[in-house]
């Protein structure tokens, strides 16, 4: 059996910068490491790739150490991404300036990921949000649409694995 795949949009990453709050980091490092290929599979994508090589450098540069210790898959913004993106906007689950946020969900839907990790509560994590996002994706023929959840939800999921 695959282990499960845990997609990490970009404010999880954020958690390893300098001057980010003790417990957010503590619980994202211990994500990381049980994200070891054989628990669960840490996914990104060219979009959080894009997001840190915008950053300042004194917060790139621990995220890409980070990166650089994972076993990252590094997915595609494909055409079929950038619809279901769209999308979830037109639909007003989410606000046009959160592109980015619409393509994390559009990526870990498209590639049919199981989970998708994320800090952003007002735009992702909320049950509410889930449900938008999950109707979304029905009507464009997405019956799968990952478990949205922060990292300690992450964590659990892992450990009990």
């Amino acid at each position: 059996m695959q282990p499960p795949t845990f997609y990490l949009e970009t404010s999880v990453w954020g958690s390893v910068a300098p001057r980010q709050p003790r417990d957010r980091k503590r619980v994202v490092l211990r994500l990381l490491r049980l994200l070891d290929g054989i628990r669960g599979v840490c996914v990104i994508s060219r979009a959080v790739v894009a997001e840190v090589e915008d950053a300042q450098p004194e917060n790139a540069d621990p995220i890409r150490e980070q990166m650089q210790i994972m076993k990252l898959d590094v997915l595609p913004i494909t055409g079929e991404v950038e619809i279901l993106a769209r999308a979830y906007i037109e639909a007003g689950v989410l606000p046009e300036r959160r592109e980015t946020d619409a393509s994390h969900v559009a990526v870990a839907t498209c590639f049919q990921l199981d989970y998708l990790v994320s800090w952003n509560h007002r735009h992702m994590t909320r049950p509410m949000k889930r449900l938008q996002f999950e109707s979304v994706n029905r009507v464009h023929g997405n019956f799968k649409t990952p478990l949205i959840c922060n990292p300690f939800e992450a964590c659990d999921e892992l450990r009990d694995r």
